[in-house]
Parts: C-alpha cells; sequence; structure tokens
C-alpha cells in the first residue's frame, strides 16, 4: 500500500493544499521547509487519515483519529482529509463502480470531516465504504497466502528519544502480535519503549531455538558424515522461522555503518551492548544521536517482522509508508546527505515520506520527490539546480585542504635552515683540509667592505 494523495482543507493553516506523491519513479518524498511553515502538520494529518486502516483492519466498528475542533481553520466551518493509496496488485482490485465517472479498481481513497455545528461544537464524520472492501481484500489475501503480510505505517514526530532501556521480560504474548505494529492513537513523541520490549522477547525466543537447534546437531554429528552434517546445518539456517534479530542486525549496520553488532549480555548482568567501531560498549554509553537512530531503525524492523511473520526478509519484503518528521534532526552534514539513501537501502520496499529544513538532503536527491512548503503550497524544487553550487562548495573545500597540507609541508621544511643545523652539517659532512678552507674565505669576507659601509678617508 502506497500514498497517491493527500488531500488538506481548511486545515489549520492550510485553507487548500494536495499533496500529490509518485511512488514507482521517486519513492522518497522530502519536504523541506522553514520552521513553523506547517510540515509537521502535513505528516500529522497524514498520519491520522492513516490509522483509519489498521483501526478498520482490527474491526469494521472501530474508529481512527479525528481531528479536533481546533484543527479547523480559524473562521470555517468545516475541514475535511481526502487520502487516496494504491493497493498492491497481489492482493486483488476493487469491484468496478456503477457510477459514470471512470475510476481505477487498484486505487482507494476515503475522506475524514470535521464541522462545527450551530452550537460551536465539532461533530465528526467518515467515509470509509471503499477502506472497509480494501480491508477485506487484504483479510481474504493473508487468509489465503500465509506469505502475505500487512502494510506498514509508522509515523516518527521530531520530538523522539530513547527515555529508559525497559529490557524487562513481560511474558506478553500481544508484543509478537501483527497488531502491536499499528498505534491507533496520537503520537506527539515517542520513546521507542515497545522496540525494548520486543527486542528482549524475540532475543529469547532465537536464542531458545538457536541452543535446541546445536542440541540435536550435537546428538547427530556421531552418527553422520561430516558432509551431511553441514547439509543439516544450511538446511536449518534456511529454514529458521524467526530471523528478527538478523534483519535487525543488517538494517542497523546499512544505516549506521559504524555500529557492527547489536546484542544483549545476560551475564553477569542484562545490558544492552553494541559493538561500535570494532569495540564493546554499553548502548547507554553511545551519543545520543546514535542511541535514538538505532531505536528508530529498529523499531521499523520491529514493525515488518511482526506484519510479514512468515518472510526470512522482512526488510526487503515488506512495504508500507513511513513518516519521519524533522528527519535531520541531531545529524551532522555527511550523515543528513546519507540518511534517505541508506534508509531506502535498508527498506526497499517502504513509500519514505520525510521533512526537513536543512540543504544538504537534497545532495543524493536523484530518486526523490523534493517538495519546498512555502506560503501555504507544495512547490517542486529542482534539485538539478543545485548540484553546481554542490559542487563549488566541495572544491572550495578540497581547495582549502590542498592549501593547508602546503603551508604544513613549508613549516616543516623551510628552505632556510638555522645556524645551529647548518653547524650540525659543516662539522659531519666536510673534511679537515675542507673545514679550514671553508674559515680562510670566511675570514676574507669579514675583511671585505659591504656596500652599506662608506670608505675610508
Amino acid at each position: 500500500m502506497k500514498i497517491t494523495s493527500v488531500h488538506f482543507r481548511h486545515i489549520t493553516h492550510f485553507a487548500d493544499l494536495k499533496l500529490e506523491l509518485n511512488y514507482h519513479d521517486l519513492p522518497i518524498t522530502l519536504i523541506l521547509a522553514d520552521q513553523s511553515a506547517g510540515k509537521t502538520s502535513l505528516l500529522r494529518f497524514s498520519y491520522q487519515a492513516l490509522t483509519w486502516f489498521a483501526a478498520r483492519y482490527k474491526d469494521l466498528r472501530t474508529a481512527g483519529l479525528v481531528m479536533q475542533d481546533q484543527d479547523i481553520l480559524f473562521n470555517r466551518l468545516q475541514a475535511k482529509i481526502d487520502v487516496c493509496v494504491e493497493i498492491p496488485a497481489d492482493i486483488g482490485s476493487l469491484a468496478e463502480s456503477s457510477n459514470t465517472q471512470i475510476e481505477s479498481t487498484q486505487h482507494c481513497d476515503w475522506q475524514l470531516y470535521k464541522t462545527l455545528n450551530s452550537s460551536g461544537v465539532g461533530v465528526s464524520k467518515a467515509e470509509t465504504a471503499k477502506l472497509e472492501k480494501m480491508v477485506q481484500l487484504y483479510q481474504h489475501a493473508i487468509k489465503h497466502d500465509p506469505m502475505q503480510g500487512l502494510p506498514l505505517i509508522a509515523y516518527y514526530p521530531a520530538e523522539r528519544f530513547v527515555n529508559e532501556v525497559n529490557l524487562l521480560n513481560k511474558n506478553n504474548p500481544l508484543i509478537l502480535q501483527p497488531g502491536h505494529a499499528y498505534e491507533i492513537a496520537a503520537i506527539p513523541f515517542t520513546t521507542f519503549t515497545r522496540f525494548f520490549e520486543w527486542l528482549r522477547e524475540i532475543s529469547d525466543i532465537e536464542n531458545a531455538q538457536s541452543a535446541q537447534l546445536l542440541h540435536k546437531l550435537y546428538q547427530q554429528q556421531q552418527s553422520e558424515l561430516a558432509q551431511t552434517l553441514n547439509q543439516s546445518l544450511l538446511h536449518a539456517y534456511t529454514q529458521m522461522h524467526a530471523p528478527s534479530l538478523q534483519a535487525l542486525k543488517d538494517a542497523i549496520q546499512i544505516v549506521l555503518p559504524e555500529i557492527e553488532d547489536l546484542y544483549l549480555q545476560y551475564l553477569p548482568k542484562l545490558q544492552l551492548m553494541v559493538r561500535c567501531q570494532g569495540k564493546d560498549m554499553l548502548y547507554q554509553q553511545l551519543s545520543n544521536s546514535q542511541r535514538n537512530w538505532i531505536a528508530l531503525v529498529g523499531d521499523i524492523v520491529r514493525r515488518l517482522c511482526l506484519l510479514n511473520p512468515n518472510s526470512l526478509y522482512p526488510c526487503r519484503e515488506g512495504d508500507g509508508i513511513l513518516l519521519i518528521d524533522q528527519i535531520d534532526h541531531q545529524l551532522d552534514q555527511q550523515q543528513a546527505a546519507q540518511i534517505l539513501t541508506r534508509l531506502h537501502q535498508a527498506f526497499p520496499r517502504l513509500q519514505i515520506i520525510a521533512t526537513g529544513n536543512r540543504s544538504e538532503l537534497l545532495e543524493q536527491a536523484e530518486r526523490f520527490q523534493c517538495l519546498k512548503l512555502e506560503h501555504q503550497q507544495l512547490h517542486p524544487i529542482a534539485w538539478q539546480s543545485l548540484q553546481p553550487q554542490f559542487a563549488e562548495i566541495y572544491a572550495d573545500v578540497l581547495e582549502t585542504t590542498h592549501t593547508t597540507e602546503d603551508v604544513s609541508l613549508q613549516e616543516q621544511n623551510p628552505t632556510q635552515l638555522g645556524t645551529a643545523e647548518i653547524l650540525q652539517q659543516i662539522q659531519n659532512h666536510l673534511t679537515a683540509e675542507q673545514k679550514q678552507e671553508l674559515l680562510q674565505r670566511l675570514q676574507q669576507l669579514d675583511s671585505e667592505p659591504t656596500p652599506d659601509q662608506l670608505p675610508e678617508s
């Protein structure tokens, strides 16, 4: 499932704004804007509209998030969100409508309304007939195809941080249910609590599976040849039912190459450990930015594993929609330029919609849909016109680097040697006769008048 468009009418300070997306050609959408331009509102209301899919999948009578009264544009009576998504061909298509207007059977749209009555109280309304039909398509596809997964719907606000690393095992079976990958609630901030709960649970499960596998192979090693044993190991590895930890490590290493491993240390104390640039250390000893990004990537992996429980490669095969606000927060210039490309490499089938305010995000924007939010309207950014500016900046940086190196070399190898160095070379390289001859010549030079000296009268 991918978003094709979201239309906002009379919401906050947007009178009429339509966000149109082209996932097939440009899987990443980047929205740049200054502070207080409204980019957070775009993602927040898009997420609110998408929560209706998760709610209807849970139960056709369950409601998603609704708009608040204060979300209606000032001096207007009604606000509206119209969202349209593309249905994957794998699950089928909607039935053709009897309306005279031609509609695509691979697209599904639903509308959310908020209307103020005569008393000034807001009344919510949702038109979700097509959405409910799409939910039924997913339910039917999953029932007949165990490999079919559910779409990811994840929103990460700008206020995201790791508050506490809680690794206590709660033995909660809901942690591993697909419904735990969805949130049907407003998200003003996130602390990644569910990720750490899932990490402990899945680590215990996969460690137990590995121990059972090794015990079984140990019992068979004396009765089987080495080749047969190797084949058994390969078969067991490919048939593992829960490859979640490997998917987590692979995704983190793609997005954060300096993080080589992430694991739980059970003894002598339960701790979350990382291997960073060849050194083992506590997760809490990492920088704040590294901790947040490990948790964010890990939470995406958690959701994909829950939504695709029978997939050996959930990060590569899972699809859906990923919304990240202020993606350049806590990133330096180089990281900001690479983060979207790395996220797409780690999760190639996700539609990524991100906001930011730094031009470094455009440095690798060949496959981005780049938009500028300005004066309550979206305008495309011609990133090709910015490439000469980036090239000029890089040239200046390289020139400055070379100049610094030349100055350093000149300081280390001066053309004029000091008196002590000259005397040392004379003593080391001249013979006694050469030293005597040099002394005589110096005395002759001293006796000759210089141009600045006046001849004696």
